[in-house]
């Protein structure tokens, strides 16, 4: 069991060349086609040509486009390096719809923690949210400057017995088959009770897999669930953290339940989260 493709998605920041190593190194444990997304600012709406600030505009787009051509073949000579079987392509900001239609044919996208402000505030305070909520497929979230480990064989899971748990223990099957430990720690902070998976059902069907794994129901109550399964995550020395994504509609806007927004804004640890 194993990833066939994985989708990266990239940006000129720091931390660009630290999530694409991290996503090689995956696609080559799990003989996996990478597709490399990178994201450079909007296209500019040019003024007329006859205006004083026309070529300031012109040459800022230029150097726009310019740096999303060096990134790209940056990317290609490191994953022909790497030996990676790859694709990649650019997308100016305000094309989210189109990566998204493309990363939903990947098994797994791995995203940054917080995306590079020089794509532009709301979008980059957007796009992580957009990516978990309506990509429809797991999303690996990297830690901004964090070197993740690609070999994962430690894991926690965050499990309430609800929909979305279920799904991201489905989703990260192929990590689960190759740890070598996990902790499974139970936290009824949002569970359907009228569907909710007992600890030991879930247990069960790991275990038919040859999953094996360590239950700790919570009972500590002076911390938040957020807290206490990042605590939990660093006492086990986890290299991922595996969890249901939760989110609800305010108006016409999907946003981030409370836990959801909190391991996304204060992990230091990859996570991987279904929705």
């Amino acid at each position: 069991m194993s990833f066939k493709n994985i989708a990266v998605c990239l940006d000129s920041s720091e931390s660009a060349l630290l999530r694409l190593q991290f996503a090689i190194e995956l696609a080559l444990q799990h003989d996996a086609v990478l597709m490399g997304f990178h994201l450079t600012p909007p296209p500019m709406i040019m003024p007329d040509p006859y205006t004083a600030w026309a070529p300031q505009m012109q040459e800022i787009e230029e150097s726009e486009a310019k740096r999303q051509d060096q990134a790209i073949r940056e990317f290609r000579l490191i994953a022909e390096k790497a030996g990676v079987k790859f694709n990649c392509v650019g997308y100016r900001s305000d094309a989210v719809a189109k990566i998204i239609a493309h990363a939903r044919l990947s098994d797994l996208t791995v995203i940054a923690q917080h995306q590079s402000k020089e794509l532009g505030i709301g979008f980059a305070n957007n796009f992580a949210k957009t990516m978990i909520l309506k990509l429809g497929r797991p999303v690996l979230i990297q830690p901004l400057l964090a070197k993740a480990r690609a070999d994962i064989s430690n894991i926690v899971i965050a499990w309430d017995g609800g929909r979305e748990a279920t799904r991201a223990i489905v989703d990260a099957m192929p990590f689960l088959v190759k740890a070598k430990k996990i902790h499974l720690l139970s936290i009824n902070e949002k569970a359907d009770k009228d569907y909710e998976f007992p600890d030991i059902d879930i247990a069960a069907y790991l275990a038919k897999h040859d999953i094996n794994v360590e239950i700790e129901i919570s009972d500590i109550t002076d911390m938040s669930p957020s807290e206490l399964l990042l605590l939990r995550a660093a006492r086990n020395e986890a290299d991922l953290i595996v969890m249901g994504a939760y989110g609800h509609h305010r108006i016409t806007e999907l946003i981030l339940g409370g836990m959801t927004h909190d391991i996304l804004k204060k992990t230091n640890l990859p996570v991987l989260m279904s929705y």
